[in-house]
């Protein structure tokens, strides 16, 4: 799918960017001879990157349609077009690798590893790991995973409430990584259950095929509201990991990379960034002001 991209769609970032120096690099040389940007959006990841009534829609997929005027803008490239690039968690990093995509518009945690095969933004959105439980899911279970009582400090009834669970996950994130490696799969007996996708995940708690599923929890608050189930589930009130999310980038292109976080930091100190949370998430909070007044970088 294309999208038109002219100036007059973004008059004030074009205008805070318009005097920046035309830019080059593998990336951005192929974007200004082509005119056409290609982000690639996951259709799996609501409220960040999903397709509603076969377009895309989400939080990462207004910035990126903001950061493709941006980028026409610092490039003076006229006539630009943008085209949605359909990815999975599983085939994501491969079609950027494959200059596929040139930019990630997703649900994507910036980690160490990652950042070795290919580059990021600076952070558009924090989250963590959740979980999401039936109601009638054992007592300490939800001690531990929803309420966050004193059972949640203790090793001892960590393992006593998760010995023998069946914790689904969804493949090809970092919570499948956390769980695979991390604290929980050192429990005698639980069993880690990779699903396809986070909806399946949330109906296996559900149907009580599943003890727990595991995800960021921003996602997994988008899920259980969609879900026919809503009711009958309750989701962790804290995050058990810190992610990072940010836009995905090919590695070494700090042109475009530039470009991308000089658009963000103009998107987070003027304020833009507010409506569009708002827009996906609600009114945001003090904590959520402060986290884009700490990663926007100064001109």
């Amino acid at each position: 799918m294309r999208i038109r991209i002219t100036r007059a769609l973004f008059p004030a970032l074009a205008l805070a960017l318009s005097a920046g120096p035309a830019i080059a690099g593998a990336t951005m040389d192929r974007i200004v001879a082509e005119k056409n940007i290609r982000l690639g959006v996951r259709t799996d990841a609501p409220p960040f990157a999903s397709l509603v009534d076969g377009q895309p829609a989400g939080f990462s997929v207004d910035l990126c349609g903001l950061i493709a005027g941006a980028v026409m803008a610092t490039s003076k490239i006229e006539g630009m077009t943008g085209q949605f690039v359909g990815v999975t968690a599983e085939d994501r990093f491969q079609k950027l690798a494959a200059g596929e995509i040139d930019v990630l518009c997703g649900a994507t945690t910036a980690t160490l590893t990652r950042r070795e095969t290919m580059g990021f933004s600076i952070p558009v959105y924090s989250t963590g790991i959740g979980a999401v439980v039936a109601k009638g899911a054992p007592e300490l279970l939800h001690e531990i995973l929803v309420k966050g009582g004193p059972a949640a400090l203790s090793h001892a009834a960590i393992a006593e409430a998760f010995r023998g669970r069946k914790l689904g996950v969804r493949a090809g994130t970092t919570a499948e990584t956390w769980m695979q490696e991390g604290p929980l799969s050192k429990i005698e007996g639980v069993t880690v259950v990779p699903v396809d996708d986070h909806a399946a995940g949330i109906a296996a708690v559900a149907a009580g095929e599943l003890d727990a599923y595991f995800g960021d929890r921003a996602i997994l608050t988008a899920q259980r509201l969609a879900s026919d189930k809503a009711d009958d589930l309750l989701i962790s009130r804290n995050t058990f990991t810190s992610e990072p999310y940010a836009l995905a980038l090919p590695r070494g292109d700090e042109e475009l990379r530039l470009a991308i976080d000089r658009a963000l930091s103009h998107i987070y100190r003027s304020g833009a960034i507010y409506q569009i949370f708002a827009k996906h998430f609600g009114k945001p909070g003090p904590e959520v002001v402060l986290f884009y007044s700490l990663v926007a970088l100064p001109e």
